[in-house]
């Protein structure tokens, strides 16, 4: 079977990220910072990319800054860091592994996503391969598949551009330089039409042969062989064996990450929170993209926000505290209920949680990450209706209750098997993956009526007679009535507090107001009396 490779080309991905963490107008100049070396002055760094609206006012890579701001006196220049543009190769990696076995960002021997002269590799990382080898019949097809990738590509942000060929570089080429779709699998010489720019040859090189009238590889194929490696040096062996169609570079297999995370640094602090939560609706979308080409969904979101610590150690300074992790940096940590992965219901927890922050320093970056990921729920469709049920519609409302009043305050009451009515219930975490519970017949049995609300706690009331006054909550009332109800006696015996209670209904009645209003019923009420001291409490309503 013939070796089919597929190649994704991001010609903006540097643009796009800039865009993505800043709302950006007018032309656009990115520096991109490379690994382990120190940010280079402004005025004399050199610009790495530059979006279309730049490019049409004559603005070019590898200009200096000052140059360019010649030609665009409104352009905005961002810098972007080889780290933040792996991550997202990497990103459309995980969507590309939906469609084959092997993805890279790499070719083995370290070709391909480099800064090289030119031609193949020309832009620092912008490409991502894909092993497609007896797997395109499976969406439909090689043009299917371009389409698709294409498509889930863009959910995330960027442009794309993709082709199919017989190998790695050769595919590159066709995607950065011809249409999407690349060659037909049996194609002898696809690069035929590109120009001489798509070889990976130096710019002088290039710029040579197009000056001496050969600016296409056909017009370069038609020399004869001792011509072309005079004129190519060393970079004649690699050229002949494209321009024959051959390219047999292994891919350097990309490893997914076990947690999903997204990051961004802003260049000027933040000082609320709709920023953020316009970041993180970028950030979501990109998640539920990663988690849906995985399968997977996430139980848990780990926020962090990073405090311009400067400024956040002077104000912790001007409250009179220490300043300490808290002061530096803002976490917050949401559990859902039940594995979710679609990209609303993500936010509105994240959202809920968010607006009830304080910034205690002006933010200089936001972290999301994934850190309890599981396999996603896998629903059977449902012929019997004709509106298709969500199945993660509880889920996402419980995901933002718990974000809105706090996961100990959301849950499922549990019975317990307990005589004492304070502790015949308790909230418990929503477990939606559980069967329902059944009561037991005899919990259906007939019994003494009891309160419908309970106290949290028993709230002492004194001695309990008729025509007594009490004062629950600030309020004086009388005990009209009486009516005894049950006994509990040395119940829970084994435990270090026994009970021994006296339960009645009691009927209240307000105290005459100081305007003379008539007493009324106030409600009926719950109350028991401890047998081992006498004193009354109040321990719910009947309503």
């Amino acid at each position: 079977m013939e070796r089919r490779v597929a190649a994704i080309v991001l010609p903006d991905l540097a643009c796009e990220l800039v865009r993505q963490r800043t709302e950006v107008t007018g032309p656009l100049g990115v520096i991109i910072e490379d690994l382990g070396e120190g940010e280079p002055a402004l005025a004399t760094a050199e610009l790495d990319a530059v979006d279309e609206e730049a490019r049409r006012l004559g603005v070019r890579c590898g200009q200096r800054v000052v140059e360019a701001a010649a030609l665009a006196a409104h352009l905005s220049v961002h810098r972007v860091s080889q780290a933040e543009i792996e991550a997202a190769l990497g990103r459309v990696a995980e969507i590309a592994l939906v469609f084959g076995p092997t993805a890279a960002l790499r070719l083995s021997g370290g070709e391909g996503n480099q800064r090289a002269a030119g031609g193949v590799g020309e832009e620092p990382f912008d490409t991502v391969w894909l092993d497609v080898t007896g797997t395109a019949h499976l969406v439909g097809g090689e043009e299917a598949l371009i389409k698709e990738f294409i498509d889930r590509v863009g959910k995330l942000g960027h442009r794309a551009r993709a082709a199919i060929a017989a190998g790695p570089r050769i595919a590159q080429a066709l995607a950065r330089w011809g249409t999407n779709g690349g060659s037909r699998a049996g194609e002898k010489s696809p690069l035929m039409p590109l120009p001489v720019q798509a070889l990976p040859i130096d710019a002088d090189v290039a710029k040579f042969l197009v000056q001496i009238g050969i600016n296409t590889i056909e017009n370069l194929s038609n020399l004869p062989s001792a011509a072309v490696a005079a004129r190519l040096g060393p970079y004649a062996s690699d050229v002949m064996s494209l321009m024959r169609g051959i390219d047999d570079v292994p891919l350097f297999p990309y490893e997914p990450p076990l947690v999903l995370a997204e990051e961004i640094s802003f260049e000027e602090g933040v000082f609320s929170t709709e920023p953020l939560l316009f970041v993180l609706r970028g950030m979501t979308s990109r998640l539920s993209v990663r988690l849906a080409s995985r399968g997977e969904a996430c139980s848990r979101l780990d926020v962090a926000i990073p405090y311009d610590r400067s400024i956040a150690r002077l104000r912790s300074k001007n409250r009179g505290e220490d300043a300490d992790e808290s002061s530096f940096c803002l976490r917050l940590t949401i559990d859902l209920p039940a594995p979710l992965s679609e990209e609303g219901d993500l936010m509105r927890a994240l959202k809920a949680k968010l607006e009830r922050a304080e910034l205690r320093a002006p933010a200089v970056g936001i972290r999301l990450e994934l850190s309890q990921i599981v396999g996603a729920r896998r629903v059977q469709l449902d012929l019997s209706r004709d509106v298709a049920i969500d199945p993660d519609r509880l889920p996402a409302l419980l995901a933002e209750l718990s974000a809105e009043i706090g996961a100990e305050r959301v849950g499922v009451l549990e019975v317990l098997d307990s005589h004492r009515p304070e502790a015949r219930s308790r909230l418990m975490p929503a477990d939606l993956q559980a069967p329902p519970a059944l009561l037991a017949p005899e919990a259906l049995s007939e019994g003494p009526s009891e309160p419908t609300r309970l106290l949290p706690e028993p709230l002492p009331i004194g001695r309990v007679e008729l025509g007594r006054t009490v004062t629950i909550d600030g309020q004086a009332y009388v005990i009209e009535r009486l009516r005894f109800e049950m006994r509990l006696q040395s119940v829970e015996w084994w435990t270090e507090t026994p009970a021994s209670r006296d339960y009645a209904r009691a009927w209240l009645v307000a105290v005459k107001s100081p305007q003379g209003a008539p007493r009324s019923v106030a409600a009926e009420a719950w109350i028991f009396v401890d047998r081992t001291t006498g004193e009354g409490y109040l321990q719910g309503w009947s309503e």
